[in-house]
């Protein structure tokens, strides 16, 4: 699996650990940020769990974050739109 796609599904992993148990979850998105801190999709994936758990500000701010670091522009795009329709 490409180093990339390992990271997404940590990411992923992550997202789906913040839903069950919250304090988890976030151990495990600081983990990732500490060793990924320029890496759009954990930011994004992120995002989603503080979306699911009803905190559109910090949802908004980490997907703004992750647009800012995404380098391919359809997630790029995914991450503005998510943003923006947070933030409206």
């Amino acid at each position: 699996m490409s180093k990339w796609r390992e990271l997404m599904a940590d990411a992923e992993a992550a997202k789906r650990s913040m839903l069950r148990d919250r304090t988890a979850g976030e151990r495990e998105f600081d983990r990732l940020l500490a060793a990924h801190p320029k890496d759009g999709m954990v930011y994004f994936k992120r995002g989603e769990a503080f979306e699911a758990l009803g905190e559109p500000g910090r949802a908004a701010a980490d997907y703004r974050q992750a647009e800012g670091l995404f380098p391919v522009a359809d997630w790029k795009s995914r991450a503005r739109e998510s943003a923006s329709r947070l933030e409206a």
